[in-house]
């Protein structure tokens, strides 16, 4: 590329455009099309502007914008024609105290996984049950985990329910009423930061975030489609304190990964990583797309890299930690976060992948519209979708076994509630009848 076409700022603004026009058809920030165009317009500004020193050819960015714009196109076409839509059936309290109650359960069978599993790693490890102790497992489960080590089975069966949870806290969230219902919501916190202490990995406790706000999200989304974005003061502080926690608890996960029992734990603030593995995802995608082996040539994983824990659980594909095995040198540190686009390249090539953009467009196209006809069941795969574009930075969400039954649990509760309203209905009726 040459010219203005070399600047990697130029599909960024390109793709900004594209979602206030995409707004202006669907009137609202949270329809799939604008929602998809305006997350990945922050996240293609957030590096560009914050870390300037990292490299970004400009053939990554472009080809974002034309996986992006497909998915927008896709779900402009399978929403269809909904002007006339401005509000969807009020949600259900009933419905979401269920969904509440359900959530608590699967956080007491995840508790019950992580009690067990940090006490069989104690015990395995001579370790005995205190501070010192439990500090000194996330070291060891982290070297474990890179050598190839499995948690143990009961364990892995017990906590994958921490996904679920969150993502039935995030969608039941929406409509309780009271303080404390709202206050049980955080409850599957608990067990999963826990988790990703003693492990020393963050991905537990960012994906069970993400599933949870997206779920309230498209709560939101079903029950008012007239959707604007503002800046308060409280989002604000909100947004500020969230961002003051998750700087924090990088570090900590940082220091508890590295310490052993000859030293005493050291918080160390390496900003330098932190940034590159907040912001370094473009620099890294765009400099894997101008490889030999990038878009340009031929790939075909068959959702190796799109559903490697499905396929991984299985046994037809081996699912690596962190998913690929080579990193990219940024400013003396090193990245392995290629984005969930690069899986799509490799598993369907170019074409294909701008296909799967297509039909993943449609598919949520359509559950938006369904969620905004008061059809809720739908409402847990838009969540699906919205949670898959937060998490798209990093990798495809359902690389990871626990979002894909966060989704189908939530679609499966949804639809039994849904059955159950109906079925009360009918029994009013014919009451009513006679």
């Amino acid at each position: 590329m040459s010219g203005l076409l070399a600047s990697p700022w130029i599909p960024t603004i390109a793709m900004l455009l594209l979602a206030c026009g995409a707004r202006l058809l669907s009137r609202s920030w949270l329809a799939p099309g604008p929602f998809a165009l305006l997350i990945w317009t922050v996240y293609l500004v957030s590096p560009l502007a914050l870390a300037p020193e990292y490299p970004v050819p400009a053939l990554g960015p472009w080809i974002i914008l034309a996986l992006i714009l497909s998915i927008a196109l896709g779900a402009y076409l399978g929403a269809g024609e909904i002007t006339a839509i401005d509000h969807a059936a009020p949600l259900e309290p009933l419905r979401c105290k269920r969904m509440l109650r359900l959530s608590l359960y699967q956080t007491l069978l995840a508790c019950i996984g992580v009690v067990y599993w940090a006490g069989k790693a104690l015990s395995e490890n001579g370790l005995d049950l205190s501070v010192s102790g439990m500090l000194m497992l996330g070291h060891i489960l982290s070297v474990e985990r890179y050598a190839g080590g499995e948690p143990p089975l009961l364990a892995r069966v017990l906590v994958i329910w921490l996904f679920p949870a969150a993502l039935l806290c995030g969608m039941a969230f929406r409509a309780l009423q009271t303080r404390k219902e709202r206050l049980l919501c955080f409850l599957v916190l608990i067990p999963t930061v826990f988790l990703s202490l003693m492990q020393a990995t963050r991905a537990n406790t960012l994906i069970v975030v993400a599933l949870g706000l997206c779920g309230y999200v498209a709560m939101r989304a079903g029950s008012s489609r007239d959707v604007r974005l503002g800046l308060t003061r409280k989002g604000s502080l909100t947004a500020l304190a969230a961002l003051s926690v998750a700087v924090s608890f990088f570090f900590v996960v940082d220091a508890l990964r590295t310490h052993d029992q000859e030293h005493d734990l050291r918080m160390d603030a390496d900003w330098n990583r932190a940034k590159t593995s907040s912001l370094g995802y473009l620099a890294v995608f765009s400099h894997w797309a101008n490889l030999p082996d990038g878009p340009g040539s031929f790939h075909l994983g068959l959702g190796a890299y799109t559903f490697g824990g499905m396929l991984d659980a299985v046994g037809l594909h081996h699912r690596e930690v962190g998913v690929y095995a080579e990193s990219t040198s940024l400013e003396g540190d090193e990245s392995n976060i290629y984005t969930a686009f690069r899986g799509f390249i490799e598993d369907f090539s170019f074409p294909g992948a701008v296909v799967l953009c297509l039909v993943i467009g449609l598919f949520s196209g359509v559950a938006y519209k369904n969620t905004l006809l008061g059809r809720m069941t739908w409402a847990a795969a838009l969540a699906g979708f919205y949670a898959f574009l937060a998490w798209s930075p990093i990798i495809s969400l359902f690389v990871y076994n626990g979002a894909v039954l966060a989704v189908l649990v939530g679609i499966l509760t949804l639809k039994s509630s849904t059955n159950r309203a109906s079925t009360a209905r009918s029994a009013m009726t014919n009451a009513h009848l006679r």
